[in-house]
């Protein structure tokens, strides 16, 4: 009875384990294709796009085509369904979806939970770093300029 209680208890956990890994939140940046299209024919890209966006907006169902040629079905997920209506917008374009990538009988899809327009992502500008000056001996805190510490007198140092 106490080997049945453990494996039991065993297969529980690893079970919650297993099911907490399938429903981690991933990022993924690809381009919104129409299923039909893409399977059937291999249609995707800006010359395609027309098509893709009267394709969806019948009710086809869409994926995301990633770099490397991986497919991902969108799937709705019913608690945000507004974030899938908006991948629709966005048909044969590059975007970056944030959900759970889940697996089902050989099919791979993530829960569209948002969205976001990857050409429209800037990549962050480097600010310039602001040179601020202190005493040696630590009697002021930083300034914005150079001179001589009004407390001590030594000359301010650039912080590094």
């Amino acid at each position: 009875m106490r080997m049945f209680l453990s494996c039991l208890f065993a297969i529980t956990v690893l079970s919650a384990l297993f099911s907490a890994q399938q429903k981690k939140q991933s990022i993924v940046q690809g381009e919104v294709v129409c299923l039909t299209c893409y399977i059937a024919h291999g249609s995707k890209g800006e010359t395609h796009a027309k098509c893709a966006a009267a394709c969806i907006n019948k009710g086809l169902p869409m994926g995301i085509l990633t770099k490397d040629g991986k497919l991902l079905v969108a799937l709705e997920d019913h608690a945000n369904a507004d974030a899938y209506q908006q991948l629709k917008k966005f048909a044969a374009k590059t975007v970056t979806v944030t959900g759970a990538v889940v697996s089902r009988g050989g099919v791979t899809g993530i829960t569209v939970q948002k969205v976001n327009d990857a050409t429209a992502v800037k990549a962050p500008s480097a600010k310039p770093t602001k040179v601020q000056y202190v005493c040696p001996m630590g009697c002021i805190p930083p300034q914005d300029k150079p001179g001589n510490c009004p407390k001590c007198g030594m000359k301010l140092v650039e912080k590094k």
